[in-house]
């Protein structure tokens, strides 16, 4: 009876122990903030120069390029812009409601092969933020 009694103790305290040491990390993501709209100093991001790039050097093109893009995405130059409107992927001046962002983003890694920084992705934020023009 008394080793039953100990065994239960022990066991008590081994799973408070446990809890105890348990430690959880709350990671805040920090998104970036948009631009103000009367300032004359934020350039103009280019989709041919500034944003298409990215997808080439983020692999993306791997499997969204030419030949048969995996989900009828391709975003090889001189098809993306096309690509990304046709698919419904972004809503001009409204990132967060834009795939082409919230999905392969960095910040909140929610796709296998990400943009290659947090950079790529706040330009994608800000190009979509000026109304993602095909430029």
């Amino acid at each position: 009876m008394k080793l039953s009694v100990i065994k239960q103790a022990f066991l008590a305290l081994f799973a408070i122990s446990m809890l105890i040491s348990c430690e959880y990390e709350f990671i805040e993501v920090a998104t970036p903030k948009p631009p103000d709209p009367n300032d004359t100093t934020v350039e103009t991001v280019l989709f041919s120069t500034q944003i298409e790039p990215i997808f080439s050097a983020s692999n993306c093109t791997n499997c969204h390029g030419g030949g048969s893009p995996s989900a009828g995405l391709n975003l090889s130059a001189g098809n993306a812009y096309n690509s990304i409107i046709s698919n419904d992927l972004v809503t001009p001046g409204d990132p967060e409601a834009s795939i082409i962002y919230t999905y392969p983003n960095p910040i909140s890694g929610s796709h296998n092969t990400r943009y290659g920084s947090a950079d790529d992705a706040n330009l994608i934020y800000l190009w979509i933020f000026q109304g993602a023009m095909d430029n």
